[in-house]
């Protein structure tokens, strides 16, 4: 799989405080598609994708000591995946920081078709969370 393969087709940005809308927003993913999680530290705005999903957010005047990405993702109140991705430890920049997880396969079949609701947060090795939202993840059979 190159980069070229996982370049968005479609974006759509959110600024922090509408991340409340994207509970009611779901983000339409193919069952079965290779996709994969990006973020980038600097602006305070949310961009989802069809294929990379990249998160923006802005380190003020602070050093962020171990700073680690965590999401569950729940089908019926059932806990179905977890992750947990220590990013590091960041201080403030004008460039942006990009981090990129591995790719992940959306889940595919009759079974897996549906609506997702996740959890994600950023928090740091004091145990301060610096963003946490709610977003719904739907699996379709095609990306209509």
């Amino acid at each position: 799989m190159n980069e070229e393969e996982l370049l968005p087709t479609q974006t759509e940005g959110y600024q922090v405080d509408a991340i409340a809308a994207l509970s009611s927003h779901p983000l339409v993913l193919k069952e079965g598609i290779t996709y994969r999680l990006k973020i980038r530290f600097k602006q305070v705005v949310l961009i989802f994708s069809w294929i990379l999903i990249y998160l923006t957010f802005s380190l003020y005047h602070d050093l962020i000591s171990g700073l680690k990405y965590l999401h569950q993702v729940k089908r019926k109140g059932i806990p179905v995946d977890r992750v947990e991705e220590m990013l590091g430890s960041y201080g403030p920049s004008e460039t942006p920081y990009d981090k990129r997880f591995l790719p992940e396969e959306a889940p595919a079949g009759l079974l897996a078709r549906g609506k997702y609701n996740v959890k994600s947060k950023f928090v740091d090795d004091d145990g301060i969370i610096h963003l946490e939202w709610s977003w719904v993840m739907e699996i379709k059979k095609d990306w209509s």
